[in-house]
């Protein structure tokens, strides 16, 4: 399931305030993270999704250099 996480918030979030706490975490590599602050959980989103791009044209390029052959 690409793309998909599982967040879970702790009582510290305030989202009126735009202050998010809590851990989440990334369902295909069972990365996982405890943030802080709202910061942290959109880096760690970013970075997996940056990821998950990079493996997809791995797998691709992998794919064409078996059919090619």
């Amino acid at each position: 399931m690409r793309g998909a996480y599982v967040l879970r918030l702790a009582a510290g979030t305030d989202s009126a305030r735009d202050h998010f706490e809590g851990s989440v975490e990334e369902v295909d590599s069972g990365k996982r993270l405890k943030f802080q602050t709202t910061q942290e959980l959109l880096k760690f989103l970013g970075q997996s999704f940056e990821e998950a791009v990079r493996r997809e044209r791995e797998l691709n390029q992998s794919k064409e250099q078996q059919h090619d052959e």
